[in-house]
């Protein structure tokens, strides 16, 4: 490991940059050849910034194909603001070349959900109404917001996990066999499953949600500070650490089942968890063979 660090070391080259300033990006140009090599714009910043890098890549020539752009959320804060990226990044590169992506499919237990669902005829055959009583989508965490307060007070957990992970793993874990393994055909059945979301609202938001903050105690044998406390916080924040919702799907598949998200920060274990619950009247058989199966 360390012989393949240093290796690694002696690859890197660091080019310091204001990214408000497009000459800068000239410099960078001279630092990458794009004829040797596949540039790959991996964007670990603000998405506020992603319209001014794409203009300094572009103006210093270094937008030309194979070059990519890779963006994590959060992309915006409302969809006009994601439009407004969208448009901005579009302006640059074509979309063949952006790859918007979400780390927590890369999980291993995330990938293996479409091998467990759609590989097997038992989870096909039953994985609806008609068995599964309710399920359950856990992420905790025992981390703080670790000095992210600048960030993370205006997004909250709702924007930094539910809005984007859990809702990914809500698709995969609801959506219908696709016609095949394709990104696109799985990002239609994803779409499907989005527009059957029944609405929350004003009228509902206090029965189908829990939010909260965490407070000082210990992690970890260690004292820790509560959100409040936190480096550079607004004492008066209302801003979420925990958040639990109830989603329900309203097609066919999944009509009377409630989907529980939760997720939290501070939290006693580190817990990523997805299951179903299987009904109990009548489900033994089915129950007997899903957990065959799952330990196959």
């Amino acid at each position: 490991m360390k012989v393949c660090g240093e290796t690694l070391s002696g690859r890197l080259d660091f080019c310091n940059l204001d990214v408000n300033d497009t000459k800068a990006f000239t410099r960078l140009g001279k630092m990458l050849d794009q004829k040797e090599r596949v540039t790959i714009n991996y964007f670990a910043m603000p998405p506020s910034t992603f319209g001014a890098i794409c203009k300094g890549l572009g103006e210093a020539k270094l937008n030309a194909k194979p070059a990519r752009v890779v963006m994590e959320k959060p992309l915006g804060t409302s969809l006009e603001t994601s439009r407004e990226i969208n448009d901005r990044v579009g302006e640059f590169f074509e979309e063949c070349q952006v790859y918007r992506i979400d780390h927590y499919l890369g999980k291993e237990t995330v990938l293996n959900l479409l091998a467990l669902r759609f590989a097997n005829s038992l989870f096909v055959n039953n994985w609806d109404s008609r068995t599964i009583d309710h399920v359950e989508i856990t992420v905790a965490e025992e981390v703080g917001i670790e000095g992210r307060w600048g960030y993370f007070d205006q997004a909250g957990q709702m924007r930094d996990m539910i809005q984007n992970h859990l809702l990914q793993i809500l698709c995969m874990i609801a959506m219908s066999p696709p016609s095949d393994l394709t990104a696109d055909s799985i990002r239609d059945e994803k779409v499907k499953v989005l527009k059957s979301l029944r609405r929350i609202d004003r009228t509902n938001v206090r029965e189908k949600t829990v939010r909260g903050q965490y407070t000082a105690g210990f992690a970890q044998g260690k004292k820790v500070p509560g959100y409040l406390e936190e480096e550079g916080a607004n004492k008066s924040s209302h801003t979420e650490t925990f958040v639990a919702i109830r989603v329900d799907i309203d097609n066919w598949r999944w009509a009377g089942v409630p989907f529980y998200l939760r997720t939290g920060k501070r939290s006693a274990n580190q817990v990523f968890r997805s299951r179903g619950l299987l009904q109990n009247a009548g489900t033994e058989p089915v129950q007997r063979d899903l957990a065959r199966a799952a330990a196959e």
